[in-house]
């Protein structure tokens, strides 16, 4: 029977990636329940319970500093310019880095192959793939792509493999991109570039959905724990947001770096992503030097991609502030 599943799995690559997710969520689930009952164990030792009376008698006296409030430093702009063109000549390089898990390196380029900008050079950097699944996803992919493979077996540095796919781009506009993602509006990229052709944008944007249709980005702000928190997380994609928000495009403090589109000139500007943010805070880094330099940090509503947060490299969660 077990046979007959893995075989059903072969034949539907859409069945493969539900498989994937199931498979990360349930061991997810596994990790808390075990970190519940070691907690547990603890709370029952005599020593637990003598801990936690002096901490809740401390706390009685003085206020936990975690227990202040968190309030956003920053919120949400409005973006009112007049709509610009996308650039006759305009050729895109999509920068996606990956490590095996061809199931949903497969997804996310079939995806793309429903975009209707065509101007487009992908640009796969491979993390030390070893699954030979893997190698006939990249083939299938060079007959649909214009397509370049940066070879790159090393520990894994997100900012390195972004620093690395630029270099070896030909297009004049970089999209960095993850390989756990799924393009949703076929105008995606026209949009996006849209907004980039504005002298006054550094950088641009998407909205990310879960896969249960509930936003995972929509941009991010810092908070006064030092955080940096996606605001309606959770929320369903349809949701207006305060004074209909999400509905327009905003300048935000930053977006991530799993769809972020860049011109290419000012990207090699900055020096691109600093190489000694190998994990977290790289994409929040970029999008501060880019607004020092005066430019604007833009997210749409109107290029949508599903996020499969975390099947590729594993769950994140709120990045700390630097």
């Amino acid at each position: 029977m077990r046979d007959r599943a893995k075989q059903r799995r072969r034949g539907n690559p859409c069945a493969g990636l539900l498989h994937l997710l199931n498979r990360r969520y349930h061991e997810q689930f596994v990790r808390a329940e075990l970190l519940q009952n070691e907690l547990d164990g603890r709370r029952n030792s005599k020593f637990a319970r003598v801990a936690d009376w002096l901490r809740r008698a401390f706390r009685a006296l003085v206020p936990h500093p975690a227990e202040a409030p968190k309030v956003l430093l920053a919120k949400a702009e409005p973006y009112r310019a007049p709509r610009f063109a996308v650039p006759p000549n305009a050729r895109v390089s999509i920068v996606i880095p990956f490590r095996d898990q061809p199931a949903l390196l497969a997804n996310c380029l079939r995806s793309l192959k429903r975009s209707t900008f065509r101007n487009v050079e992908l640009v796969l950097v491979d993390n030390g793939s070893e699954d030979p699944r893997t190698g006939r996803v990249v083939a299938r992919a060079s007959a649909a792509f214009a397509l370049r493979l940066v070879s790159r077996p090393e520990a894994f540095n997100f900012s390195r493999l972004c620093n690395a796919g630029a270099a070896a781009a030909t297009g004049d506009h970089l999209l960095f991109l993850n390989n756990d993602t799924e393009v949703l509006s076929r105008r995606w990229l026209e949009r996006m570039l849209s907004l980039c052709a504005d002298p006054s944008v550094g950088a641009v944007g998407a909205t990310l959905l879960y896969p249960d249709r509930t936003i995972q980005h929509a941009g991010m702000l810092p908070r006064s724990d030092g955080l940096w928190v996606h605001p309606y997380r959770g929320e369903p994609s349809n949701a207006p947001g305060e004074n209909g928000e999400l509905r327009e495009v905003r300048s935000v403090p930053a977006v991530t770096a799993a769809c972020l589109l860049m011109r290419r000139d000012f990207f090699d500007l900055l020096n691109g992503f600093d190489e000694s943010l190998p994990l977290t805070m790289n994409d929040v880094d970029l999008c501060r030097r880019i607004r020092e330099r005066g430019k604007l940090v833009l997210v749409t509503p109107r290029a949508r991609l599903l996020h499969y947060e975390g099947l590729s490299r594993g769950f994140s969660v709120d990045q700390p502030g630097t």
